[in-house]
């Protein structure tokens, strides 16, 4: 199998500490959907295979190579558009 879309965005030295503190199965679910809600933050990867972290809640639109995504002011739950 090719490598993932995933271990194509590790390959930058900056982005691994962005997501060392990612269990196993959140970084199946980071492969899989290219966005992940990890606490107060959204991990992603963006078109260019760059993980990118920050505050969901200063997050409106979150463009990634599965799709673009959003964080809902209301229930806080992250919904593709």
């Amino acid at each position: 199998m090719a490598a993932t879309d995933t271990e194509g965005a590790l390959a930058h030295a900056a982005d691994v500490g962005l997501i060392e503190d990612l269990s196993e199965v959140q970084r199946g679910e980071l492969e899989l959907r290219h966005v992940l809600r990890v606490g107060d933050d959204l991990v992603w990867i963006d078109p260019n295979q760059r993980v990118r972290r920050q505050r969901a809640s200063s997050v409106y639109y979150v463009p990634t190579r599965r799709g673009v995504y959003r964080v809902s002011k209301l229930t806080g739950e992250v919904i593709e558009v």
